[in-house]
């Protein structure tokens, strides 16, 4: 912190620079946005696992923003999609099914850092949000970094930072849920003596379901259960202490001789009421805390980053009205809730007990049905997400698969054509009038294609979602949600395709001039 920066005007204060943070910004400077990220620890996340496990949605959100190749190289593919620690197989029933990625968290936040940082974002580190003033233009963030108090100006502030959020705790929004009955200890460590040679993924009468696998190179994940709380839930995990609880629950403590990261989590679950205050809004672990059985939260904040940010960016651009953010907390806030739901009966089934051992091979059973199966993989996956955009087309709401096109220069696909976070109006030979879209020429990147592997009939088969009515024209968000088709062989709806505009990318405007649309061609 300087002097400079105590006078600094931006557009975006991000409050906390992990994955959540990160993505955001880089989100908000696609689209051109000055952005500024204070971050409290003095430099990213260093050989921390932490948070490994990338879900389905997440891969694809970040190929769409051309990003899935870098975590593909740095990580290794989960062959299965995990309840509780009991493996689901979607690709028996899918074999198109999307894959995830388990991915050291401090590797995620290295490739993000390095994108957000490309794209100019610029980092300050060592520097915690210590108070704020809104008012109707904008946002006062008063700082306490290494060289004392210092504030910037900027038109919104977003808290990321975590679930001890001090910017929820300033705005007073509340925080309600479950106090945390149960505890366990994770970390990452070396074994002398490691169980298996690779680890073990086990289950036993004191402590419940218990991990400790491979995580890097001479590496352990270890995750189990103390047999009892903590006296000082805050207090940081030792590695006396995590040989006392090895010992405790598995006899043994193979060997612990090194930690390089300990941590402790419960079974406390808890949301915000609201995700916007005013100028101010929360993403990820501040605006929703859970257990990490399932490895949901770090899905959770990429997801809303990439729904916050476009909006943000079509606000400042003055090309959308401010109720265009309200549309975060109403399509997030429903999301969290089933995941948290989700969460909760998952940690009951890691506990101990003769009862859930039961349960558990119940559950294992009724896993292996199909429609089961599918079901909870798509909620674990991110893919069955469905915001409430309308029900007169299974795909409204829901992921845009990415399907291959094949345009005048060649062959592309849906998620490449979303990398400048634009919105898209795929026409697959609809013909949707130039005039139609004249008013929002600036605004959407139109493209022009047909399918590259053409479905015959009135119906596509797509992978998760099935067979679903064939669509000839699709207006695509920039976070890769469908907002609008038109469904095959029928004239063009232009009232509802003006009405998903208006709601989307802003009110029309007119001009006498030729419309010049951004086509996207790869």
């Amino acid at each position: 912190m300087n002097a400079e920066t105590s006078k600094l005007q931006t557009q975006v204060v991000i409050a906390g620079a992990g994955p959540t943070g990160l993505m955001l910004a880089a989100e908000l400077r696609l689209r051109g946005i000055e952005v500024v990220v204070v971050e409290r620890r003095p430099a990213g996340t260093v050989g921390e696992s932490r948070a490994p496990g990338i879900n389905a949605r997440s891969v694809e959100i970040f190929a769409q923003r051309g990003l899935a190749e870098e975590f593909r190289n740095r990580g290794k593919i989960l062959p299965a999609v995990l309840f509780s620690g009991l493996p689901m197989a979607p690709h028996r029933f899918d074999p198109d099914w999307p894959t995830a990625l388990i991915v050291p968290q401090h590797e995620t936040e290295r490739i993000l850092t390095a994108r957000a940082v490309e794209l100019g974002v610029r980092i300050v580190w060592s520097t915690a949000v210590a108070d704020l003033r809104q008012d109707d233009d904008g946002v006062e963030v008063l700082l306490d970094g290494q060289d004392g108090p210092a504030s910037i100006r900027a038109d919104y502030l977003v808290g990321c930072d975590g679930g001890h959020s001090t910017v929820r705790r300033i705005c007073g929004i509340g925080f309600p849920g479950d106090e945390p009955v149960s505890s366990w200890v994770v970390g990452d460590v070396r074994l002398d003596s490691p169980p298996d040679g690779n680890g073990i993924f086990g289950r036993n009468e004191r402590i419940g379901t218990y991990q400790i696998s491979r995580a890097e190179s001479g590496w352990f994940r270890l995750s189990l259960m103390r047999t009892t709380p903590p006296a000082d839930r805050s207090a940081p995990v030792t590695l006396d202490e995590l040989r006392e609880v090895m010992r405790d629950g598995l006899g043994t403590d193979y060997g612990l001789r090194e930690a390089r990261w300990t941590s402790r989590f419960s079974d406390g679950f808890r949301q915000a009421t609201h995700y916007r205050q005013g100028r101010v809004f929360l993403a990820g672990d501040a605006a929703h805390t859970h257990s990490p059985i399932g490895g949901q939260g770090l899905n959770l904040g990429i997801q809303d980053a990439v729904n916050l940010g476009w909006k943000l960016a079509a606000v400042l651009d003055n090309a959308s009205p401010d109720s265009l953010l309200d549309t975060y907390h109403e399509e997030r806030h429903p999301i969290a809730a089933t995941v948290l739901r989700l969460t909760k009966a998952q940690t009951a089934l890691i506990k101990p007990g003769r009862q859930n051992d039961a349960l558990r091979d119940v559950i294992a059973d009724i896993l292996t049905v199909p429609e089961v199966c599918l079901r909870l993989s798509g909620i674990l996956s991110g893919l069955d997400l469905r915001y409430p955009l309308g029900d007169t087309h299974p795909l409204l709401g829901r992921r845009m698969p990415n399907l291959a096109l094949s345009i005048d220069r060649g062959v592309t696909d849906v998620f490449t054509v979303l990398q400048q976070a634009r919105p898209i109006l795929i026409d697959l030979g609809a013909a949707v009038s130039a005039d139609i879209l004249a008013p929002w020429a600036d605004r959407v990147n139109r493209v022009d294609a047909r399918l590259e592997s053409a479905q015959p009939g009135d119906r596509w088969h797509l992978p998760v979602f099935g067979d679903v009515p064939a669509v000839d024209a699709m207006l695509v968000r920039p976070d890769g949600y469908v907002a609008w088709v038109n469904p095959a062989n029928r004239p063009i709806d232009h009232e509802t395709l003006t009405t998903a505009l208006t709601q989307w990318l802003g009110a029309a405007e007119t001009s006498s001039d030729t419309p010049t649309f951004d086509t996207v061609v790869r």
